[in-house]
This record gives structure tokens, sequence and C-alpha cells, in this order.
């Protein structure tokens, strides 16, 4: 067995790409819902934009939280778990 070989299995071996995939979605999932609590508490404070507001937080939000959802499931997934 060589090297590349024995690299390669001790990666699956411990999932170093799933989890590194994982914790990069949780991270822009983060990001993305602080950028969102911070976007509402700066615009709109007089409540006349409200709608527009709404909207631009869930165009934003809402790609990033259904990304996660199928990182997630790929995740368990890839370990096994039912």
């Amino acid at each position: 067995m060589n090297a590349l070989q024995s690299f390669s299995d001790w990666e699956e071996k411990i999932g170093l790409r799933r989890s590194a995939v994982l914790g990069v979605t949780v991270w822009m999932s983060w990001r993305a819902f602080d950028w969102a609590a911070s976007f509402a508490s700066t615009n709109g404070v007089d409540g006349t934009e409200s709608i527009a507001i709404a909207a631009i937080i869930a165009a934003v939000t809402a790609p990033i939280t259904y990304l996660q959802a199928a990182v997630f499931k790929a995740y368990l997934d890839s370990k096994g778990t039912p």
C-alpha cells in the first residue's frame, strides 16, 4: 500500500472533508443570519418598508438554509446514520 492510499484511507476514516464542508456551511449560515439581524436592525426602523426588508432577508438566508440542510443530510448519509 502506498502513502497516498494510506492517507486516503485515513482521511475517509476520520471524515476530514465532510467535516470541513459541514463546518464551512455552518459558518456561512451563521454569517448570513448575523448579517440579516444587522440589516433588519439598521433598516426600516419606522416600519414603512418591512415587507421589502423581509423579502431581502429571505432572499439571502433561504438559499443558505437550504444548502445547510442538504449538506447536513449528506454528512449524515456519508457516516451511515439512518
